[in-house]
């Protein structure tokens, strides 16, 4: 059962002492590692955590300084650009702890209906999962069908 729950789960970094910068699901919908590939390749540190890559510059701000292995190739620095073009706007917040999000929701918080739909195949004849999980169905009627 976790290989159909842990896909969908990522993270809301804080602090970032708790996600890792390449490994962990927390700028978009995969790691950073397989979103970029060829510079997880050349990286330095693969297992850093978030706030080791931040740099604080002042109260409020700073700036990504991931390390790697040897300086770039000129055919390497759009794949750069692109990286720091997806860690735009995200920075950490030492006042806050990372915290755990459910992917395959709006709004971030597990749902059991959301894992259901997740768990159901694609299929042309639709499942009645309205009527499941309909608010006027009692709870234990909902739970066992």
């Amino acid at each position: 059962m976790g290989y159909l729950v842990t896909p969908s789960f990522g993270f809301v970094v804080g602090d970032g002492k708790k996600v890792r910068f390449w490994k962990d699901k927390w700028c978009g919908t995969i790691p950073l590692c397989k979103a970029f590939p060829s510079l997880y390749a050349l990286a330095s540190y693969k297992e850093a955590w978030v706030n080791e890559v931040w740099t604080a510059e002042g109260e409020r701000g700073g700036s990504w300084n991931p390390c790697f292995n040897r300086p770039f190739n000129d055919w390497e620095l759009e794949e750069v650009e692109k990286l720091f073009c997806c860690l735009e706007g995200k920075k950490i917040r030492v006042d806050e702890e990372d915290r755990v999000r459910w992917m395959d929701s709006k709004d971030g918080v597990f749902l059991v209906k959301s894992l259901y739909r997740t768990m159901q195949p694609v299929s042309l004849v639709s499942f009645p999962s309205k009527m499941i999980w309909n608010s006027c169905v009692q709870p234990k009627l909902s739970f066992f069908a």
